[in-house]
């Protein structure tokens, strides 16, 4: 399966691919690229990025520059295309699914609680974990005060999920 397609590209929004590196941590490579640049579109960058070998560092781009329903939308599709990923994770990725289908508070909590079974040395937890931290609900115990995500948080997970897949597929 291609994970870099023109159709997830597409969804890239933002004016100037400055916008989304303000969102994380380039690796040393991407900055040499991209920093002299900041005016490029994304999907420049996405394709410069694969054009110099660093597929990581256009995934990274492309997590962070998704607005967050599609960002879960493509990890879910990642993880769904991994025969092994789904066959061991089919409670997790059916939450995720029944979040995207119709995102409420239960099925948020419902992904974190599944995520952390199975720990985020998977890219099935890093999956539920980004619904968790998707921005619809407080990330702390419901006694105690709001606290919301970070708004990146979403574009790391989505990372770290899609990058774990690739490891888990071999």
């Amino acid at each position: 399966m291609n994970i870099i397609t023109d159709a997830i590209v597409s969804e890239l929004k933002q004016p100037k691919v400055s916008v989304i590196l303000a969102k994380y941590q380039a690796s040393d490579n991407a900055k040499t690229l991209l920093h002299p640049n900041p005016d490029w579109q994304p999907k420049m960058a996405v394709s410069q990025l694969v054009e110099n070998d660093l597929p990581h560092d256009a995934i990274q781009l492309i997590a962070h520059g998704l607005p967050v329903m599609t960002a879960i939308r493509w990890g879910l599709s990642v993880l769904s295309n991994n025969d092994r990923i789904a066959a061991e994770n089919a409670a997790i990725l059916e939450c995720v699914a029944n979040w995207l289908s119709s995102p409420n508070e239960t099925m948020r909590i419902r992904a974190q609680q599944l995520a952390e079974r199975v720990g985020l040395d998977t890219a099935a937890g890093w999956l539920g974990y980004a619904v968790f931290w998707s921005g619809t609900g407080s990330i702390v115990a419901p006694e105690l005060p709001v606290v919301m995500p970070p708004d990146n948080m979403v574009g790391h997970a989505i990372n770290a999920a899609i990058l774990l897949s690739l490891v888990e597929s071999n």
